[in-house]
């Protein structure tokens, strides 16, 4: 008899050691009913049904009374595990989850016996979570996902976009307009290079359609140009490399009916543009006239930086008869401003619609992309070259010496800020600084806005400045002061130290497309009839 009792006790305190169900399946507590104490005894578990569709956004209430537990989530038909919300007690507050395909039970299990209490704070579905979440700038957009959440399909959309061109132009009160970027069918992804902002924008899907867009409240008076990159790699890699993927798809945007150049050779050579109705009328620009200007081309050495590279010497019509004035512009990335961007022609219309005075110029290679940002960024070297080789090589050729009042130093973003480094040192031979989008974030010896400070630090020099910044290219999340606020600041400081200068700044980027055009800005500016 002592034998069998001691058996007995031995098999219940087995039982009691092992994890054993309630039996009970409760729906869960809503927000708006107040949650049951449970009392739950050690080794026990206790299973809650959770009344969820796939997509629901849901909050668990959840509070320990006394002793310790578990919460997971389970599969309510199979029993499988999802995932653990509580350990002993440790869990990661809020306690939040969406529900999938799969019936959702919450399983509690006492590790030590006391009370709890589990509920629902907040469950939204995923249609409600779309129409409370999701703020479209664009009127039109708003009214598309209007229309699918009824319904309807893309087709009458895409038709209309089709017939209008991309990107989407409304209306918006106080000069501005909201501008949409669109792409139609990508799969994993679209990004935006050349959106009104200093970075790559991605586009966002309209959910449970084939439309991509993005939103941006613009002036009026905004150019730009940008291209599109469909379904980017995600390729492992630094993070330089993962973000320069944009290039294997960056191309045109194939709905916008403004490309340029027209005549690219593929898309992806090809930018799409944008000129909103206030922007200034492009002026100077293409075969106004048929001039008689001169353009040779050398190959010029130096052997203090190492290298070679082409350099071409153009003549406008007349600047023979009036060389001993005329003024000398010596223009940085020939690659750009003697290509895709031909100066030469926008000379020869300046000089025809006398704007300027007959000019020479010269266009100097950067060799390549690695060679330009180690010469462009404040090169002493590079500086003497230009002062000491090139000028003098282009007086020779021209057949007179070129006075610093009537030399002009012109380039963009790194020639930019080469521009103004040359002549600062050298006054005595380059006395204008035309600048276009100059990169002055430039720091040296951890000294930010260096150009600025050689400005400040030094005496004042006879230069005269015209700087051009977009009221685009701001600061990138908080990597540096940008090129707007640079360009500022460089202005505030020559203003103090008596320079010459002129600041304009324009709706546009950082992009060849605005800056054709700012670039008679500034000649007229500095050598035209109207100048200082």
């Amino acid at each position: 008899m002592f034998s069998l009792r001691k058996t007995l006790i031995g098999l219940i305190v087995f039982m009691m050691s092992q994890s054993v169900s309630s039996g009970f399946t409760l729906e869960l507590s809503k927000a708006d009913t107040p949650a049951e104490v449970r009392f739950l005894q050690q080794g026990h578990e206790e299973t809650f049904e959770l009344k969820a569709k796939p997509g629901d956004y849901v909050q668990l209430g959840w509070r320990v009374d006394s002793g310790r537990f578990n919460l997971d989530s389970i599969d309510r038909l199979t029993g499988a595990h999802i995932r653990r919300f509580v350990s002993a007690n440790t869990g990661r507050a809020p306690f939040l989850l969406v529900a999938g395909d799969a019936p959702i039970s919450l399983k509690v299990s006492a590790i030590e016996t006391g009370n709890f209490t589990l509920s629902v704070i907040k469950q939204v579905s995923i249609r409600h979570q779309e129409s409370q979440q999701i703020k479209y700038l664009s009127p039109r957009l708003s009214h598309l996902a209007d229309q699918l959440r009824a319904g309807s399909s893309t087709d009458t959309f895409w038709t209309e976009v089709e017939q209008k061109g991309t990107p989407l132009i409304e209306d918006n009160g106080n000069g501005e307009s909201i501008l949409t970027f669109l792409a139609r069918g990508a799969k994993t992804g679209v990004r935006l290079l050349g959106a009104p902002t200093s970075n790559h924008e991605e586009l966002e899907r309209l959910t449970g359609s084939d439309v991509w867009f993005k939103s941006f409240i613009v002036p009026n008076t905004t150019r730009l140009s940008y291209q599109l990159a469909i379904d980017v790699p995600v390729i492992s890699g630094t993070w330089v490399e993962r973000r320069r993927a944009i290039l294997a798809t960056l191309a045109a945007d194939p709905l916008n009916k403004h490309p340029w150049p027209a005549d690219a050779i593929d898309p992806y050579n090809q930018h799409s543009t944008v000129l909103l109705p206030e922007a200034a009328s492009p002026r100077f620009l293409g075969d106004q006239v048929v001039a008689k200007s001169q353009i040779k081309q050398y190959e010029i050495e130096s052997k203090a930086l190492g290298n070679k590279r082409d350099i071409w010497l153009y003549r406008s019509e007349g600047y023979e008869a009036s060389k001993a004035t005329a003024p000398l512009l010596i223009m940085f990335d020939s690659e750009h401003y003697n290509g895709r961007v031909s100066v030469p022609d926008i000379l020869d219309n300046m000089v025809a619609d006398s704007v300027i005075p007959p000019i020479a110029a010269i266009f100097i290679s950067h060799i390549d992309s690695k060679t330009r940002t180690v010469e462009l960024p404040n090169n002493a070297q590079f500086a003497a070259f230009i002062s000491e080789t090139l000028l003098p090589f282009a007086q020779a050729e021209l057949g007179t010496s070129i006075a610093p009042e009537r030399t002009i130093l012109a380039g963009s973003s790194f020639g930019g800020l080469a521009s103004s480094t040359i002549a600062l040192r050298y006054p005595q031979h380059f006395g204008n600084v035309l600048s276009m989008s100059g990169s002055y974030w430039y720091s040296e010896n951890n000294n930010e806005n260096y150009v600025a400070s050689l400005v400040a630090n030094a005496p004042r020099q006879d230069v005269r400045f015209f700087l051009s910044a977009g009221l685009f290219e701001k600061s990138v999340a908080g990597r540096g002061v940008g090129i707007l606020y640079s360009n500022q600041y460089l202005r505030d400081v020559l203003i103090a130290k008596n320079y010459q200068v002129k600041l304009e700044t324009y709706a546009a980027g950082h992009d060849l497309f605005s800056w054709q055009t700012i670039l008679s800005d500034g000649l007229i500016h500095l050598i035209g009839k109207d100048g200082p």
